[in-house]
């Protein structure tokens, strides 16, 4: 790290004291050889000559190459680079770079990369990157990304079109048309592809597809979220699929049930009417008190302002008496209803529902399975376990 210091350092200096110079007659040179400039064939003229063939053996700085550069600790150009250039740790363009750059530690140009840049911490453009930046830590681009980069930490750009990979953090302060991969975050204005993180992407505007292992965020979507957790303002097209989707603008609803099995439910439902979460609570209390806590997910077949088909499926954790059961003792209920009203706001539904009851938990009196099934239309008991099939009806209201 102290060494990339210094060398930035040195180039600033270098920069300054060339800027500062009268740049006097170009010439070019088929072959310079310098130890460190001004000690070398170019001698002070160095800063006005055009190289084909440019050996620094420590660091050289000149006007531009044309050809090829090799340094054994910097190469330095005023203006620009056509070619390929190579550095034990820095390569430094005042302009544009057309062809290839390899260095140790960092290429650095103030003007835009046509050009596959290569080094082992970072690549800093302050134009935009034609074609491929690959670096152990950072990619930094002021300008656009027109093709990939591929950093260990961090991609940055002003603007993405094509791919950025990163192990930790991919970043672009303006749109992004193409893919952002991440290890951990991606970050953009708006996206129309893909952003793909292990932990959490962020957006005020998808068209394409959001995948994260934790957090997808938007403010406008159209398309996929798919996550732990996902955050929209609106969801124009597409749906959100996770654990739980929260949409300011899609569907809220709270609904109080009443069943054969569940005497008294009560649900809350977030989502988009393509696809909402259900998380639910509910009591046993006409035979013995047992109650349950569930997790659900369902859609909408129908949707109008007066009348509406839901399909939905629900699990839950049947826990005899009030303390919690540390056996499996599972619900699995497949519901479909249907609503209607004049109301908008408060509409009433029924519907079958079409229960199994999974359960490992033992009796008091040795048997196995619960006696939470009010009757069974198929029971059956494999090893440490006990089926029961039955259909019921559900009915209630809802509040949205």
């Amino acid at each position: 790290m102290k060494i990339s210091i210094l060398i930035l350092l040195l180039t600033a200096l270098l920069v300054v004291q060339g800027r500062a110079q009268s740049t006097g007659t170009l010439k070019e040179a088929k072959l310079q050889i310098t130890l460190i400039t001004p000690i070398g064939t170019n001698g002070t003229n160095s800063i006005n000559t055009i190289n084909t063939v440019s050996f620094n053996i420590l660091a050289g700085y000149h006007s531009a190459v044309r050809g090829f550069e090799f340094g054994g600790i910097a190469n330095l150009n005023r203006d620009f680079v056509n070619g390929f250039q190579w550095a034990g740790i820095a390569n430094y363009t005042g302009a544009d770079v057309t062809g290839f750059q390899w260095a140790g530690i960092s290429n650095v140009n103030l003007g835009n990369a046509n050009a596959f840049q290569f080094a082992g911490i970072s690549n800093v453009n302050i134009g935009s990157s034609q074609i491929f930046q690959g670096a152990g830590i950072v990619n930094y681009t002021m300008g656009s990304s027109n093709l990939i980069q591929a950093a260990g930490i961090v991609n940055y750009a002003e603007e993405l079109n094509g791919a950025q990979f990163a192990g930790i953090v991919n970043f672009a302060l303006r749109d992004v048309n193409g893919a952002q991969l991440a290890g951990i975050v991606n970050a953009g204005k708006s996206v129309r592809g893909l952003q793909a993180a292990g932990i959490v992407n962020a957006t005020k505007y998808v068209h394409g597809a959001q995948i994260a292992g934790i957090l997808n965020v938007a403010q406008k979507v159209e398309g996929l979220q798919l996550s732990v957790l996902n955050v929209a303002d609106s969801v124009v097209s597409g749906v959100p699929i996770g654990v739980l989707s929260i949409v300011r603008n899609g569907f809220h609803e709270f609904e109080i049930g009443f069943s054969e099995g569940l005497n008294t439910t009560a649900s809350l439902k977030l989502g988009v009417d393509r696809f909402y979460n259900i998380f639910a609570i509910g009591t046993q209390f006409l035979n013995d008190f047992r109650w349950g806590v569930g997790y659900g997910i369902g859609t909408h077949l129908v949707k109008n302002t007066d009348f509406k088909v839901n399909l939905e499926a629900i699990s839950y954790q049947i826990n005899e008496g009030t303390e919690w059961t540390d056996a499996y003792n599972g619900l699995q209920q497949l519901k479909l209803t249907f609503a209607g009203g004049q109301n908008e706001h408060v509409q009433f539904y029924a519907g079958p529902t079409f229960n199994l009851m999974v359960s490992d938990y033992v009796n008091k009196n040795g048997k196995i399975g619960s006696d939470f099934p009010p009757y069974s239309i198929w029971s059956k008991t494999n090893g440490n376990t006990n089926l029961r099939f039955w259909i019921g009806v559900n009915a209630g209201i809802r509040i949205h």
